[in-house]
């Protein structure tokens, strides 16, 4: 039997064994890329803001309203004008009709489940999920591991307060690759990786910091089971303990106050301010639950959500009043604060300013985008209910044709009547405008060689 000496010459150290899992199985790519960057004729640097409306948007009551279908289909609400000749969104949306120039929409959107968790899952990552769960990592976190931390100190990829709701947003990756997470109110945040908290971010107590630390490695056991994924918790959490990055990005009081009172001074206005100061200290991608808590469903493990089922009109606006015929039974949770409509309308707008402003809408992406659309008749509750067959996305930045109308749904909003664009072509164009190939195979350890988008870059969507 070899002795102790022997058995160690062919052992390696932890580094070692995650460095030889690099190269045999693509763990960690950013210097794989870089090799393979001068095939790009293109190469981009490009961050992407995921506003990701999730339960569901009606896409009659936001960028695809339908005025001359019947009232069951139409609703309460009228078009209204944008500073884009012939093109109209709801009424409801007064900010955003100013700033259709700086954007696009896609109103041929089309999906295959309607499941909060499928459809979630899919338009998150571009794949279909198996039925035995989410496999496929969403955008954010395939980002993160082909292209890492851009700055030291400040993570590549934020989920604020989580990276979409309804999905395991790492997949395949494991936990090495999972988003920092800042749950909570954006003025008062706290950092999460799987298991591990990291509050306050003020990070006045490193020694408390250091003792969460020591234990990683019982972390990555519980929460992944591979090395790689308890090296990359303790690199990334060191790197926020010695560097002051991702603390000045946190400061949102630093900003005028009158650009916070444009945002929306609650957390959800809040949030996307944070992402912009996020992308603006170095972070390559942030996916945002944008919608407000409230109503039959404000009691939620996540907060918010575009589920309306019922009362539609009332909700979308605000969920400060109890809508007349709610059941006495059913739980209604009251938010003083404006709406998701009129929420997205304030943070949207503010957002794409601020960034064109700083000359940053060039260099990023910003989306918005649901799990489904909505049905085309209104319910007997005076709500709309999942509907994936037909949909609206908004894409701006990054390349993306200001003002474009990209499809046609039918004048009931059924489907659509000209080519349907999918999960799958939307991820091919957001690899496309972060300078990815989407057709690429980065990770030869999965069983087959697997390209991280299967559709193709949506036509006229790009100038």
């Amino acid at each position: 039997m070899p002795c102790p000496e022997s058995r160690r010459a062919y052992q390696v150290s932890r580094r070692e064994a995650v460095q030889i899992g690099v190269g045999l199985f693509g763990l960690s790519l950013p210097a794989y890329l870089e090799a393979t960057a001068a095939d790009s004729q293109v190469p981009r640097d490009v961050s992407c803001i995921f506003l990701f409306l999730a339960g569901g948007p009606s896409h009659f009551e936001t960028f695809d309203p339908k005025p001359e279908a019947p009232v069951e289909i139409r609703g309460p609400w009228r078009p209204t004008r944008t500073n884009v000749p012939g093109t109209y969104i709801c009424e409801k949306l007064p900010l955003m009709a100013q700033r259709m120039d700086k954007v696009a929409l896609v109103r041929s959107w089309q999906g295959t489940s309607g499941s909060h968790d499928t459809g979630s899952q899919h338009v998150t990552s571009g794949m279909l999920p198996p039925r035995g769960g989410q496999y496929f990592p969403n955008f954010g976190c395939l980002v993160a591991a082909l292209r890492g931390s851009r700055v030291p100190g400040v993570p590549p990829h934020f989920g604020l307060p989580v990276a979409a709701r309804y999905t395991t947003p790492p997949g395949y990756l494991g936990a090495a690759h999972a988003a920092f997470d800042i749950p909570g109110d954006p003025s008062q945040p706290e950092l999460e990786l799987a298991r591990l908290k990291l509050a306050p971010v003020r990070f006045e107590d490193r020694q408390s910091m250091l003792r969460q630390l020591d234990n990683l490695g019982r972390l990555a056991s519980v929460a992944d089971g591979n090395l790689a994924a308890c090296d990359k918790f303790g690199e990334e959490a060191l790197s926020l303990l010695t560097s002051g990055a991702l603390q000045r990005a946190m400061k949102l009081d630093e900003e005028p106050a009158e650009l916070r009172e444009r945002y929306g001074m609650n957390i959800y206005g809040q949030r996307v301010l944070l992402a912009r100061r996020l992308v603006e200290a170095g972070a390559r991608f942030v996916t945002i639950n944008h919608a407000v808590q409230g109503g039959l469903f404000g009691a939620g493990k996540t907060n918010g959500t575009w589920d309306n089922h019922g009362w539609l009109f009332d909700s979308m606006m605000s969920f400060r009043h109890r809508p007349d015929g709610v059941p006495a039974g059913s739980t209604w949770e009251s938010y003083d604060g404006p709406g998701n409509l009129p929420q997205l309308d304030m943070s949207l707008s503010s957002l794409l300013d601020d960034l064109d402003q700083r000359g940053m809408l060039d260099t990023t992406l910003v989306v918005a985008i649901g799990e489904f659309g909505r049905t085309p008749k209104i319910n007997s509750t005076a709500g709309r209910d999942h509907y994936p067959n037909a949909g609206c996305a908004l894409l701006a930045g990054a390349g993306v044709r200001r003002g474009a109308v990209i499809g046609a749904t039918d004048q009931q909003g059924r489907e659509p009547n000209s080519r349907p664009w999918r999960p799958e072509d939307f991820a091919a164009s957001i690899y496309h405008a972060l300078g990815l190939d989407p057709h690429g195979t980065y990770f030869p350890r999965l069983p087959r060689p697997t390209p991280i988008a299967s559709g193709q870059v949506i036509d006229g969507l790009f100038a």
